[in-house]
């Protein structure tokens, strides 16, 4: 399926791209890799009458990493760009994890971190193409006022299933946000609304430059971990990042934090992980948080396999496999 026409615009700094966005609103879009709007383009689930490309504006493609500063991605850095990064595979592993879990190796190619996070929500209704779309009336997503995967809901239930969100989550990561005013630094939980038509915060004008992340903390270590039907292409039914500190002794948990994708309209930092800091990670402790996190988690039907009743009994199991290997990592 074709594209529809639409303007294009290359800008050479961020104030330029802001300013372009922002005079055109809703009918202009970033692009960076073009990894998911190109699909939505073509499928008709977004309209664009501007496209603005990212890829000229300097600085937006580097990594750097210092421990006072600890690590900065630039939002334009590509998934096989963070994944083969030396000072991440040393001192982030989590996240290459979280990169190689994207797609295949094509979209890792193309796709960039800023995209990965800021991709849109899904559903099995949403996700399809517009012909066969027309069989059924509009739902939230589209302007319509129904839902078609929650029945009688009077909310969009599309699911966030991007895979570095988790990661970065447990891992402090805070971004740095363009707009026509400057720039501003918030936490990266700022960025998502928990609403399935407009999962993000961002307004017209607005785009990510970097991603910042603290240094590791000494004795910690980090994992994810994805469930999905195939190895390769397929989105995540069930996304869990750890992140764990332990004390000098290796057997008390000095701090835990806990992420989940794919399971809810926006990522969940869950504030359960709390219960294993000060604690030794006992298995009947660690049950506890993976069924808590079970009973936090709303997954919806989808058009990947697996059942709704399997992937929900599936994340216990995932937190607490999650928990053991952040464990074996920052005992090492």
């Amino acid at each position: 399926m074709n594209i529809p026409k639409f303007e294009y615009a290359q800008p050479r700094s961020s104030a330029e791209a802001c300013q372009l966005l922002a005079a055109r609103g809703t009918e202009a879009h970033v692009i960076a890799g073009g990894t998911d709007l190109v699909m939505a383009l073509k499928n008709r689930q977004k309209i664009a009458k501007l496209l603005v490309d990212l890829g000229s504006i300097g600085g937006l493609n580097e990594i750097s990493y210092s421990e006072p500063e600890g690590l900065k991605i630039g939002a334009l850095v590509t998934l096989r760009h963070l994944a083969s990064s030396g000072v991440v595979q040393q001192n982030y592993p989590m996240l290459v994890e979280a990169a190689l879990a994207v797609g295949t190796m094509q979209l890792q190619a193309m796709g960039t971190v800023g995209g990965n996070l800021c991709q849109d929500t899904c559903c099995m209704y949403f996700n399809r193409s517009d012909a066969v779309r027309q069989s059924l009336e509009p739902c939230h997503k589209l302007g319509g006022d129904v839902c078609h995967v929650v029945n009688c809901s009077e909310d969009c239930w599309a699911t966030y299933a991007g895979d570095l969100a988790p990661a970065f989550l447990v891992l402090g990561a805070k971004i740095r946000i363009a707009d026509v005013g400057g720039e501003q630094t918030v936490p990266l939980t700022e960025l998502f609304s928990g609403d399935g038509k407009q999962p993000y915060t961002l307004r017209p004008g607005q785009f990510i430059t970097e991603l910042s992340v603290p240094s590791p903390a000494p004795l910690s270590g980090g994992a994810y971990l994805k469930l999905r039907p195939r190895e390769t292409l397929d989105y995540a039914l069930l996304g869990v990042a750890v992140n764990l500190t332990m004390e000098a002794d290796n057997e008390i948990c000095k701090n835990a934090a806990l992420a989940l994708t794919a399971v809810d309209k926006a990522p969940l930092l869950l504030e359960e992980a709390k219960q294993l800091n000060g604690k030794k990670l006992t298995e009947e402790l660690v049950g506890e948080v993976g069924r808590a996190a079970r009973e936090k988690s709303q997954p919806i039907k989808s058009l990947y396999g697996f059942t709704v009743d399997y992937r929900r009994e599936m994340i216990p199991v995932y937190v607490e496999m999650a928990i053991e290997q952040a464990r074996q990592r920052a005992t090492a």
